[in-house]
């Protein structure tokens, strides 16, 4: 008999589909139905987690959950084709869901604090998946499902010799679940049904032989899983495939959201020991993401549960615990709330700012990267003298705390010394946080007697001058309510915390000696008055207020435009269409009708349209782009990724990055250069490298790298400025400024802003010898003025420092107000120069003349204008602004730009509105 081939295809079809069909209804006859009810909590440290309320479930026995809110979330198991139906109660202040990314239903609907939602999860797919809440997940709204196979085998696991043996849920001893969150690990243990909360860097214990089923779930930036001295099957699939399969023990874990399950048989092959699991991107190992796996002898079986880490219910000021604590701090975004404590609505009634935590000692400090797009590192900027002793307990060899690569992740460290720790970015130096490790056996919040300061100042004692002129700026930054407000009228007003800390000298208000020392003993100082320069400038200023706040966009900052012949605010440049993120640096095109603007707290850079602040362009250029310049010879653009190793290169009149030139060599340590400057002929171009603390020369044609000349240990280059032959490079954490000779790269001088500065009693004296009374702290944007005679600094403590480049000493200091940040030079009417100065903690713009009379004598320069930068209703803008008014100046632009290099290049109708030695300088 003959059947064609097309009768046995539509038989096998058939066949195929009757198979399925009764699969599937087998599968629906062996499914349960779950009725799950969980609530949003809020947990003593300020982050949120997932309780579990009730679990019912058709088939009877349910695990046994914790019976408070866990970090992650309780553990969901069910089986392929249950049903699954899941009530969240909102017990907290912000909305919350509840969505499964790889097993959505559809509803990921938000509910309000106070509300209830209902959701179904679709369980077709078998597999370990994240849940949590699309907002808040990386503060603690997370957790796993499991759907297992329906006859209950789970990953087979590699036994001695290689074998692969397979196996059922029921004969494990144990499962763990790991989340990858931030720089950290969050972990349950599961045996016989229980679920135990690890919470971070557990210790994780097993005896010999034990069969261990792991969850390893990633959120947020991926990772890579590795399990020190183990093996696994490479697949997460239940059945042994035919082929040989792969074994690992390393596993990629994708950006966003990933899972890998897999079993092992502890100990297999090498015995009881101490294992390591870790991140294995180094950066993430570094700032803690590891913990131990321990294999006990066979026998040890009353000794098999894990070790939790620090807790969230654990010891931290206002939660007394016998365990050790966890304080968390979110990096966001928010100027004044970087470092933005978890619970800082709790804690601001006491210390006054979002970014303070309180722990005793051997509780550890958190942080997540939840709320940025940008890439950062957890440094140490201050931290107790003595911390970092190798017998100081808890992570006292990670003390000063360091990320060597800007990332988006976070970090961990428990702190044992008690005593203040003030922690920072590398890459955004005026993020601050900081943890008071308090010993609760003494009288007042422990400050320590000494303090050591990157950069290399060490065993400050705490009631010195310096120590609190640097808590007075970290109150300041830390608190929007502290910054100056010049067009209200109204006297500067601040409030300190008004507790007693303890310090060298014993208890002391801390309010009390604040005020005392640095506001003359009154809450209330009269501000300095608003004042138009007597002579216009020529053209327009540009001004990042990089913390205004507009209704249209989530994020921070506009631009705001000044005209420089009328004093008067022009415009207000928001740019909501894009969601404009912390503008901080500008440059413009040739003929002056495009203005570059970095957002540093993301990778793209805008195009703005100069006449009438519409947006042309919003590009990606890469990890924070801090500053922007252009070629004089060629207009092309060349701006520095703080976040990476390099300058994205831009071809004039084009809109997408076509080349880099890279900063260090391959291999090398992390540049990470911050600003630049290029030589007025185009053939050189500097940069300020902060990782590798030195100044980068480099030819501008081929990249090669010219010269990298060192700066100090810890100096921290920031800023950059050029006379024809030397380059002068800002050293925010040495309080210097390095003078290089550009021609070899040689160091020729290292001026000292703090030689005239008594640290311990704050006085001035002339120890340099040059005549002039000065002291420059943190000194930021430094350029030179077109005609090369000045370089003007401002310092973030608030001053201004100006040195004559003819004898490259200091020659005058003036005053700004607090967070003096950027300079640039803009040309005066018939003559000279003004220098422009922006305030990061303040809404006025400072206008300096270097040379009043012109008699080439700087030590006459004086500030001539201080303007408001807070806008009236005349005032155009593409926004509504409703907060910090006129704050956060940073990057600052004089328009037409008369730079030595580039106003040669001018079109003759911005060149008729200067003279001869302004068009050549």
């Amino acid at each position: 008999m003959k059947i064609s081939v097309f009768k046995l295809n539509i038989i096998s079809m058939i066949i195929f589909m009757l198979f399925a069909a009764m699969l599937l209804f087998s599968n629906l006859a062996l499914a349960a139905t779950h009725t799950i009810s969980l609530s949003a909590e809020k947990l003593p440290n300020g982050q949120f987690g997932y309780k579990m309320i009730n679990h019912a479930s058709s088939e009877g026995d349910t695990p046994t959950y914790p019976d408070t809110a866990v970090i992650p979330g309780p553990t969901l198991f069910v089986k392929q084709g249950d049903v699954v139906n899941v009530e969240l109660i909102n017990n907290i202040d912000v909305d919350v869901g509840f969505f499964v990314p790889e097993l959505a239903s559809g509803n990921a609907k938000q509910v309000a604090p106070g509300q209830t939602g209902n959701y179904q999860i679709n369980t077709q797919t078998v597999g370990t998946f994240p849940y949590g809440d699309i907002e808040s997940h990386l503060v603690g709204l997370f957790g796993a499902i499991v759907v297992d196979n329906q006859d209950n085998r789970v990953q087979s696991f590699v036994d001695v010799a290689g074998e692969i043996v397979s196996i059922k849920r029921k004969k494990l001893d144990k499962e763990i679940v790991l989340f990858m969150v931030g720089s950290t690990f969050w972990g349950t243990e599961i045996i016989n049904g229980t679920q135990t909360p690890l919470w971070t860097n557990p210790s994780l214990r097993a005896v010999q032989d034990d069969k261990i089923r792991f969850h390893i779930l990633s959120l947020g930036p991926g990772h890579t899983w590795h399990l020190h001295a183990h093996r696994w099957l490479e697949s997460t699939g239940i059945p042994v495939s035919q082929t040989a399969p792969s074994v690992i023990d390393v596993r990629l874990m994708k950006d966003n959201y990933d899972s890998h399950s897999f079993t092992v048989k502890a100990g297999v092959g090498v015995g009881p020991g101490v294992w390591q699991y870790h991140c294995h991107l180094f950066s993430h190992m570094e700032a803690g993401m590891a913990g131990t796996f321990t294999v006990l002898a066979k026998g040890s079986k009353k000794y098999e549960a894990s070790i939790a880490g620090a807790s969230p219910y654990g010891a931290i000021y206002l939660n007394p615990s016998d365990a050790p604590g966890l304080v968390t701090f979110e990096i966001t975004d928010v100027p004044g709330s970087h470092f933005r404590s978890t619970r800082h609505k709790d804690l601001s009634p006491v210390t006054k700012t979002r970014s303070l935590e309180i722990i005793p000692p051997e509780s550890s400090v958190h942080f997540v990267m939840s709320d940025t797009e940008g890439v950062h590192t957890i440094t140490s900027l201050i931290w107790p003298s003595g911390a970092n002793d190798d017998n100081g307990g808890g992570d006292s060899r990670r003390i000063p705390f360091d990320q060597i690569k800007p990332y988006r992740g976070g970090g961990i460290v428990k702190l044992s010394t008690p005593g203040l720790y003030v922690f920072t970015c590398k890459v955004h130096p005026y993020m601050f946080g900081a943890v008071i490790v308090d010993d609760p056996a003494t009288v007042g919040l422990d400050l320590g007697d000494t303090i050591d300061i990157a950069g290399g100042l060490n065993n400050i004692p705490t009631s010195s001058d310096l120590a609190t002129q640097l808590l007075k700026l970290f109150l300041v930054s830390t608190t929007y309510e502290n910054w100056m407000n010049f067009a209200s009228n109204e006297p500067w007003t601040v409030s300190y915390p008004s507790v007693d800390v303890r310090t060298d000298l014993g208890p002391l208000n801390l309010a009390d000696v604040l005020i005392a020392r640095y506001h003359k003993g009154v809450n209330k100082i009269p501000l300095a008055p608003l004042i138009n320069p007597a002579i216009p400038g020529v053209g327009e200023v540009w001004i990042d207020t990089q913390s205004e706040k507009t209704a249209g966009k989530a994020k921070h900052g506009t631009v705001t435009v000044l005209d420089a012949e009328t004093w008067k605010l022009k415009r207000k440049i928001a740019l909501p269409e894009i969601n404009m993120n912390n503008p901080h640096n500008m440059w413009t095109n040739r003929d002056q009708s495009v203005v570059y603007v970095t957002q540093w707290f993301d990778k793209r850079m805008t195009f703005v349209n100069r006449e009438d602040g519409s947006l042309i362009r919003d590009i990606r250029v890469g990890d924070s782009p801090a500053h922007v310049m252009t070629l004089p010879t060629t207009d092309e653009l060349l701006i520095t990724l703080n976040g990476e190793n390099g300058m994205a290169r831009i071809n004039p009149g084009e809109f997408e990055v076509n080349r880099r030139t890279f900063t260090q060599t391959p291999g090398a340590d992390n540049a990470n250069p911050h600003g630049h400057w290029i030589k007025y002929d185009g053939t050189l171009v500097s940069t300020s490298n902060i990782g590798t603390h030195d100044a980068g020369i480099y030819d501008t044609t081929t990249g090669q790298i010219m010269s990298r000349t060192p700066t100090g240990a810890g100096s921290h280059p920031i800023a950059a400025g050029m006379t024809k032959e030397k380059l002068y490079m800002a050293n925010l954490l040495t309080h210097s400024v390095t003078v290089v000779r550009m021609s070899d790269g040689e160091n020729l001088k290292t001026i000292s802003l703090i030689a005239d500065y008594d640290p311990i009693s704050g006085k001035l004296d002339d120890n340099d010898k040059n005549g002039v009374l000065a002291i420059g702290v943190l000194p930021v944007q430094t350029p030179v003025s077109p005609d090369g005679r000045a370089v003007v600094t401002a310092n973030l403590l608030g001053m201004i420092t100006i040195i004559d480049t003819r004898t490259d000493e200091i020659v005058k200091m003036l005053p700004c107000p607090q967070g003096c940040h950027g300079v640039n030079f803009g040309a005066k009417k018939n003559g000279g120069y003004y220098a422009y100065v922006t305030s990061q903690f303040a809404d006025v713009l400072t206008i300096v003349d270097i040379d009043p009379n012109g008699d080439g004598n700087l030590s006459d320069a004086d500030v001539v204008g201080l303007i408001s930068l807070v806008a009236d209703n005349n005032v155009s803008s593409d926004d509504t602004i409703i907060g910090m008014q006129g704050q956060g100046g940073q990057g600052v632009l004089a328009i037409p730009n008369v730079y030595n290099g580039w106003v040669q290049n001018l079109p003759e109708t911005w060149k008729a509105g200067l003279t001869a030695e302004q068009i050549n300088p």
